[in-house]
């Protein structure tokens, strides 16, 4: 269910989120001055990245490390209740991110509960806490060593403890003697140190992360250790919301979410960071308000994608590279990569989970091999990401009698699994998590890496495998959204995405001017061939899209940027798994890669680049704009990422976590339209919040498929009481017949107040829409 909340008179209606990083060097009291340019937006809530005490150098708090307490390196307890009242004088509520599923065990030290467990084994008073995966002989394996596996050269003993390079692991009681080598005493212990590339993990992880060990949550125990910290901040009224951070990890999700409702109250906010597939349903039972809104950027970002452009593109794809990277393409690419990322980074989690299934089958159980054999084609053929939440009931037989019917091996094995997998919550749950996870590693962190089709796509939430959505989908959705989902956020850029909002608007624009994309490939292959076809066009896209600009245009590179721009193509590449990868990186590949960067972004070579960038940037400016207003009042609750109310170049995270100037003038185009969509927000609550509506606005005449027009108001009305139309496809439809093309506006008078500009009924879009209005929004007056 949608949370129907604010019973509690004080607690801030969500108008929009302002998500924060929170750094060492950006804590509590540099946010607290930064508090007057933030609420000036018209924000009505501060979105924090976790505050608790983290490993040693954290850079972003989601390794944190137990016993749960607010980071002194962020400014402590005291610090977070002054940024609370000061935020709070502003008008602003505080939503915090809350990470129940792991917790960072790169340094032992740092992490009594991983060092018990560490120190006695299966024995520890903590081991139940983890969801560990002991080998046969009840060690835990630990993935620290090089290629070359067990060095004792490189190990040594030191205060009772085994030393492993700059890492250290705690020594079991009594197992450190006088004259023993350090080989001798790693035999004693009750851990394993094994090759970072064996695959075999003793612990399940947060997907394939060595440095994030799994805990239990469904423990009540485990739950309370991690979660009173924040139990306390809500009986001292410190906190407005959560955001939890990968619910996929949890074993029973639902369970769980109720839990926590029922630890934070009715009133306050609950969004859970869940990926959803295309048209797929937040599960109705979750007591929360909504997703983080992955699932909405594919969705506000698919109109200003040209349908005809990507087929050229396509076309192009083949041509250049190879691969079409089209629909087809990328499910034959995820299905092998999934099977790969199972084998190679999920085999200790799999063999787990096929055990679980035979002990559940019991007498005339197939093998653990077959079983793995069964359960990895219903993994990688499986749609969604959790399918053994209640509203997939049947979604898990449904896929394995495909898989059977399509594979005789599998065929006599299935009906036993999936009778299984039904009567078994432990064998379901543990699918569950590992669909969840390998879809992450294979498609999110690999797949999303290796097509360079349009990169604009290869985003969380856009799963263009699908298809690109049409405009009437656009409006189905957002239609289902403002019944269901009113509170639900609407996430265009975050610390997970691929590259921010402003680089994705510019290369989508491609689609619009496919021909001059092939030129543009053409100029700079024939000046600088890349070291590999695929790699070069992926680079290239992502370069255009983050290339610097100011107010009149693109700008020559300054070595700050090319820096970036190197460091982002060598982790581009190595995410794609194919030249060079983490495990095992190519430093010929990558010093030849680096150093083309160098070459294809300097003067002459990049004037095909910077042309196109010039050619683009009006359209560029207008769909920026345009994208975050329809984010803004579409329903759903709108989020802005730090920064992002100014143009924003920042790629994949460490890029998007650069220091942000708030000492930045307001006085910008993009700044501007979010204060404005804001302010009109907040005059028309009924709008936007539970209850409220929403409508296709029809648009007629000769270029009526170019343009996005929507109302919102009262759910129990036919009339809005807010419009917002832009133009779809801005590039392009600079020539095309605006004069020719209509608004139909409902009966009454309309006002846009940023200008005071005035309409009533069938308006041309010449006169909505200009150079300074790309995108307008009005109001019934």
């Amino acid at each position: 269910m949608a949370a129907a909340h604010s019973s509690n008179p004080d607690s801030v209606a969500p108008v929009a989120t302002y998500r924060v990083q929170l750094t060492p060097e950006f804590g509590f009291a540099e946010l607290r001055r930064a508090l007057k340019p933030i609420a000036a937006l018209g924000v009505s809530h501060l979105y924090l990245s976790p505050i608790l005490a983290a490993m040693p150098g954290s850079a972003h708090g989601y390794d944190w490390s137990p016993p749960a307490r607010i980071s002194t390196v962020l400014g402590g307890r005291d610090e977070f209740a002054r940024l609370r009242e000061a935020a709070a004088k502003r008008g602003l509520g505080i939503i915090v991110d809350i990470v129940p599923q792991h917790v960072g065990i790169a340094d032992p030290g740092a992490n009594p509960w991983w060092s018990d467990v560490l120190r006695n084994g299966l024995d520890s008073a903590h081991a139940h806490w983890f969801d560990l995966l002991p080998a046969p002989d009840g060690k835990i394996d630990l993935p620290v060593l090089g290629d070359d596996g067990f060095d004792a050269v490189m190990l040594d003993v030191e205060n009772e403890r085994l030393c492993y390079h700059d890492r250290w692991f705690p020594t079991a009681p009594a197992t450190v003697r006088p004259g023993d080598d350090a080989g001798t005493v790693a035999e004693r212990q009750h851990y394993r140190l094994v090759a970072h590339a064996s695959g075999r993990y003793g612990y399940r992880r947060f997907t394939d992360v060595a440095e994030l060990a799994a805990l239990r949550v469904e423990n009540p125990e485990v739950y309370e250790a991690t979660h009173g910290w924040l139990i306390d901040l809500i009986g001292a009224d410190l906190v407005d919301g959560v955001r939890v951070d990968h619910l996929d990890g949890i074993a029973y999700p639902g369970p769980y979410l109720h839990r926590l409702r029922k630890d934070v109250g009715p009133d306050r906010l609950i969004y859970v960071e869940k990926t959803l597939s295309h048209l797929e349903p937040l599960n109705p039972d979750y007591p929360v308000d909504g997703t983080t809104g992955y699932d909405q950027l594919g969705v506000v970002g698919a109109p200003f994608t040209s349908h005809a452009g990507l087929r050229e593109l396509t076309e192009l794809c083949e041509v250049a590279t190879g691969i079409s990277g089209d629909s087809a393409w990328m499910l034959l690419e995820m299905h092998d990569l999934k099977r790969q990322s199972l084998a190679t980074a999920y085999s200790a989690e799999h063999a787990r989970l096929a055990v679980t299934l035979c002990q559940a089958i019991g007498d005339g159980a197939p093998t653990i091999t077959d079983v793995c054999a069964a359960t990895a084609e219903l993994i990688a053929f499986m749609p969604v990401s959790r399918p053994d939440e209640g509203h997939h009931a049947g979604l898990i037989r449904e896929i394995g009698n495909l898989v059977a019917d399509g594979d005789p091996r599998i065929a006599p094995l299935m009906p036993a699994v999936l009778d299984a997998l039904e009567t078994t919550p432990a064998a379901a749950s543990q699918l569950g998590q590992l669909c969840a996870s390998v879809y992450a590693s294979a498609v999110e962190n690999t797949l999303a890496y290796r097509n360079p089709r349009l990169v604009s796509l290869n985003e969380l939430g856009c799963q263009p495998w699908f298809g690109l959505p049409a405009l009437p989908t656009f409006h189905e959705i957002n239609t289902i959204r403002a019944d269901r989902l009113p509170r639900s956020l609407t996430m265009m850029s975050s610390h997970d995405t691929k590259r921010s909002e402003d680089v994705r608007t510019r290369i989508s624009l491609l689609s619009q001017v496919p021909q001059r994309w092939a030129l543009v490939l053409v100029q700079i292959n024939k000046t600088a061939p890349p070291p590999d076809r695929i790699t070069g066009m992926f680079a290239l896209q992502n370069f255009f899209g983050a290339w610097p600009v100011d107010e009149d245009g693109p700008l020559q590179p300054d070595e700050q940027w090319r820096a970036r721009m190197r460091d982002y193509a060598v982790k581009a590449a190595r995410e794609a798994g194919i030249h060079s990868s983490w495990a095992a990186p190519d430093t010929g590949f990558e010093t030849a890669l680096r150093e083309w960067v160098d070459v294809v972004t300097d003067d002459p070579v990049n004037a095909p680049l910077m042309d196109l960038v010039a050619n683009t940037f009006e359209a560029w400016r207008a769909d920026v704009v345009s994208r975050k207003v329809v984010s803004l009042l579409c329903p759903g609750v709108g989020d802005l990422y730090q920064g992002s109310q100014w143009w924003t170049d920042s790629l994949v995270d460490p890029d998007n976590r650069r220091p942000v100037d708030y000492q930045r003038s307001l006085e910008h185009p993009k700044a501007r339209a979010v204060i404005n969509a804001l302010a009109v927000r907040r005059r028309h609550p009924e709008a936007f919040g539970p209850g409220s509506g929403y409508q296709a606005i029809p648009v007629a005449g000769e270029a009526a498929d170019r343009i996005l027009a929507f109302g919102r108001g009262s759910g129990d009305s036919d009339v809005p009481q807010v419009i917002v139309a832009c133009a779809r496809h801005t590039y392009s439809f600079a020539s095309e017949p605006k004069e020719s093309t209509f608004l139909e506006l409902p009966d009454g008078a309309w006002q846009d107040r940023s200008d005071r500009r005035r309409f009533t009924g069938k308006v041309t879009i010449a006169d909505l829409l200009t150079r300074d209005h790309p995108v307008v929004v009005l109001e019934r007056r």
